[in-house]
This record gives structure tokens, C-alpha cells and sequence, in this order.
């Protein structure tokens, strides 16, 4: 229906229609559209327009179809960007790394393997002691001494005296608890990223409040794992051999990168509010992503932007 084909009465309802609208614009951009309060509150809104154009007498076919329209954008929008609103986007520093389980391993352990078949005629240890370097460890029928080679813990020792021991069974193992280092296991595509040289940080289950730095001394294969070797020389007495540890192994720094959280990357894109705006879908093409933040290298994204995080994340 043409403008000029309506009455005053008409043109008073599209006014009045226009500034409800505008100010169900504004309660969606200025309260947080991911709170649930925001959400009744707007929702409140919509209903008193409805109820506002069912009360009139007559309104065009054309300005139904665009308030029908706008009701279910805001309905979108507030669909897909339900969560929260992030920190505003920050520039920062971002590393780049590989990532892998990695096993604490003892440079130094022994196995006692008799060359013929014996038996124990006296024990001077037993499982979990601590020995010195030279103590006896067991003496067997032949008249032979077996005695520690260097400091370390008695890790295996099944024999008793009057005991038989075989060559296939080791009859006593030594580790040297104090010399150790890691292995991490790795894909290929980050094996090929990893050199000699390069910075680890490792942390622990049990010690998350710490972290401990190595340098990568190897790269190999075995058995179609790929590995690397990390020493560290300030891990503490309570990391034990085959204990296992979270790696990363810092291949780069990218320092001034425009950082979000990586929850709130979808698709290859993410919800942004700009100031006042309601929120809308931005494509963006992420660089380094670490294990809670994603720099973001190409895409309408400024610092001072908030961004929706629709996801939940276990801590």
C-alpha cells in the first residue's frame, strides 16, 4: 500500500510502530544479548509489539512481512550467539609449539641377568631401598657377590633365599632415580617440525602449578612412533621413572597477535559486537592456536571487540 493512500490515523500507527521498534533495538543493544535476563527482558518486548499491531485496524501486507522479518533476525541472532560475551579482544603473545605425551626415563638401570641357572643363597636388599654405589646386593650358590654399580633404588628383586634363579628372569634391577629424562611421543606432521636445540615445557598432572623447562637432544623413529628426547635437569625427586608428563615443544613466538578464545571459533567464523551493535558473524582465517587462545590472521576483527563463546569448556 503506497504512503500517500493513507489516512493520518494510518501514518500516526507506522510512527508509533517505528519507535517501538527502535526501542526494542535498543534494549537488544544495550543490554548483554547472552544473559538470560537480556533475554526475557527483550522477548517482553516483542510481545508488546505484537500485541500493539493485533490492537490496530489496519496495517499493510508489506510492513507485516518486514516486522515479521525483524522479529525473527533478533530471534536469530539471539539463538546463535546464546553464551557469553568474551573479554574485549587483546593483542598479546602467542607460541607456537608441538604437542605430545612424553615419559619420564632413567638414563641409568640395570638388570642383574645370571648367565646359567643359580640359586640365592643370601639377600642384603630388598624392593625400594636405596643403595650406595658398591653395597652387596645378592650372593648366589656359585660363591658370587653381586654388588651396586652406582647410587640408585632397587626396583625388582622377586627371589628369596633358597631360591632358583633363570636366565630368562632378571633376578635383581637398579635404577638410578636422580638421572633422568624424557621421552615424547609425537604425530609426524609435528615430528617434522622439531629440531635439536629447541625449548620443552612440561607440566604434570599432580604439579600443575609448576612448569618445567628441557631442550629437545633428539629427534628419531622407532617402531613407526616418532620421538624426541627432552632433558631437564630441574625436574624434582617426586617425578619418578615412567611417570608421564604433558610436552610442548615451542617451535616459534608470535608476539602482537590479535588473540581470541578458540571456543568461540565456529565454522570458520566467529560472532562479534562491535560497541552498540547487536552481534554478527565475522569469517576470520586463524594462525597459531595454543591450548586456549587462537590468533587471528586475516578477518574484520578489531581490538575492543567482544566475541560470543557459545561452547562450554571443562576445566
Amino acid at each position: 500500500m503506497p504512503l500517500e493512500n493513507l489516512n493520518h490515523e494510518d501514518l500516526l500507527d507506522l510512527q508509533i510502530l517505528g519507535e517501538k521498534m527502535s526501542a526494542l533495538s535498543a534494549t537488544k543493544t544495550n543490554e548483554n544479548p547472552m544473559h538470560n535476563t537480556s533475554k526475557v527482558t527483550t522477548l517482553d518486548h516483542i510481545r508488546a509489539v505484537i500485541e500493539w499491531i493485533s490492537s490496530r485496524r489496519v496495517l499493510s501486507t508489506f510492513m507485516a512481512l518486514l516486522l515479521v522479518g525483524v522479529l525473527l533476525g533478533i530471534h536469530f541472532v539471539m539463538g546463535v550467539t546464546s553464551g557469553q560475551l568474551s573479554d574485549p579482544v587483546q593483542r598479546g603473545k602467542i607460541i607456537d609449539a608441538v604437542y605430545g605425551i612424553g615419559t619420564v626415563t632413567a638414563n641409568r638401570r640395570l638388570s642383574f641377568n645370571p648367565l646359567t641357572a643359580n640359586t640365592v643363597r643370601r639377600s642384603f636388599v630388598k624392593e625400594g631401598d636405596l643403595v650406595k654405589k658398591g653395597k652387596p646386593l645378592i650372593e648366589t650358590d656359585d660363591g658370587s657377590i653381586h654388588v651396586a654399580p652406582f647410587d640408585g633404588v632397587v626396583n625388582y628383586f622377586p627371589y628369596r633365599a633358597g631360591e632358583n634363579t633363570y636366565t630368562t628372569v632378571p633376578m635383581i634391577i637398579l635404577t638410578d632415580m636422580s638421572d633422568r629424562y624424557i621421552v615424547v611421543s609425537m604425530e609426524q606432521q609435528g615430528a617434522l617440525r622439531v629440531k635439536v636445540g629447541q625449548t620443552a615445557r612440561l607440566s604434570f598432572d599432580s604439579l600443575r602449578q609448576t612448569t618445567f623447562e628441557g631442550k629437545v637432544s633428539a629427534v628419531y623413529s622407532y617402531n613407526s612412533n616418532f620421538l624426541a628426547r627432552i632433558d631437564s635437569v630441574n625436574l624434582p625427586d617426586s617425578v619418578l621413572p615412567d611417570m608421564t608428563c604433558d610436552v610442548a615443544i615451542v617451535i616459534g613466538v608470535h608476539e602482537n597477535a590479535l588473540l581470541i578464545p578458540i571456543v568461540a571459533f565456529d565454522n570458520g567464523r566467529v560472532w562479534v559486537k562491535r560497541g552498540r551493535r547487536l552481534p554478527h558473524a565475522v569469517p576470520v582465517k586463524l594462525g597459531v592456536i595454543d591450548s586456549s587462545m587462537a590468533e587471528v590472521v586475516d578477518g574484520d576483527l578489531q581490538t575492543g571487540d567482544q566475541v560470543a563463546i557459545r561452547k562450554q569448556v571443562n576445566p
